[in-house]
């Protein structure tokens, strides 16, 4: 009977994940609102960041510009535009997909699973299986088409292992802000109300990365406040290893002729490590501080469905 009941679960959480996404898919409202943040970043790069920024490095640089071809800078900008895009696409994909569970709120499609006599945890688990994917897989596909921007400009080639684990990290981060944002979206009971909160955080989420603009040039406080947010460090990652082939050409060009300095300076324009509380933290921080932010989001999601179960009992 166990077995049973079992295997009565899983055909349940895999039809209902299946189901969930499917619905998020054909919602075009959601897709075009989880691509908002995205095209921002895009239009402000197109229009006014690449040149602002291949300007700075060029001044940099200094005297030795000239040893930098146009290809080597463009990698460096064109990179960390990439980094921006899919650090926001983890969270806004999230975001929108989540949006599933407001509206069978208000279609009380819950209410057709209580009778149906599936569990409440079935149900919870299906929502955040479906919306890992539909964000893994939409920053997966923004991911892959930066590859080809790249490599279309001439950027540098990222070894086997390197692209693991740039795909690696964004499944990290769809699932952290899949946790985070679920306990926030458990709240929100009407459509209008979320979809007030899904502008708002898909707006802000590419100041708080550093999408629009490097965490380097706020203050040391903003810098903190930025940086605690688990989708800075997914970002952070991101940019570290993206950036990382075109950084190591650049000093292997200048031959040790600046003594290092123009990778050091633009580690410290491009935010490559996170400020916190005035404390500088790189790659290995920023990977525990995500699992750690997955965990703490584990507990408290788990925590809120029980309060949710019994409320409801």
């Amino acid at each position: 009977m166990t077995d049973m009941n079992a295997t009565r679960s899983i055909r349940a959480y895999k039809g209902m994940t299946i189901r969930n996404m499917k619905v998020y898919s054909k919602d075009k409202i959601s897709l075009l609102l989880s691509m908002l943040t995205q095209l921002i970043v895009l239009g402000l790069f197109l229009l006014f960041l690449k040149s602002n920024y291949i300007d700075v490095i060029n001044e940099n640089l200094g005297e030795l510009k000239d040893k930098l071809s146009k290809r080597d800078v463009e990698a460096i900008v064109n990179s960390w535009l990439i980094a921006g895009v899919v650090g926001t696409s983890v969270v806004t994909a999230a975001l929108n997909a989540l949006s599933v569970m407001v509206h069978d709120k208000m279609d009380k499609i819950d209410y057709d699973y209580h009778a149906a006599a599936v569990k409440s945890s079935t149900v919870v688990l299906s929502y955040f299986t479906g919306a890992t994917l539909c964000s893994f897989v939409t920053s997966s596909i923004l991911l892959s088409a930066g590859f080809v921007f790249l490599a279309v400009n001439n950027c540098f080639m990222y070894t086997a292992l390197e692209v693991i684990r740039i795909y690696g990290i964004v499944l990290l981060g769809s699932i952290s802000a899949t946790l985070v944002l679920m306990l926030f979206v458990s709240l929100f009971k009407k459509d209008s109300s979320f979809s007030a909160f899904g502008i708002l955080i898909s707006v802000a989420i590419g100041f708080v990365v550093g999408a629009y603009l490097p965490v380097g040039q706020f203050s040391e406080n903003v810098q903190t406040v930025v940086n605690i947010v688990p989708g800075s460090q997914i970002t952070g990652m991101l940019r570290n290893t993206l950036m990382q082939p075109a950084l190591d050409n650049a000093d292997k060009v200048l031959n040790g002729a600046d003594n290092h300095e123009f990778v050091k300076g633009l580690n410290d324009l491009f935010a490559l490590k996170l400020n916190i509380f005035g404390t500088s933290h790189g790659m290995s921080f920023m990977l525990l501080y995500s699992l750690a932010a997955i965990t703490v989001f584990l507990v408290l999601n788990i925590l809120a469905f029980r309060i949710s179960s019994k409320k409801k009992g």
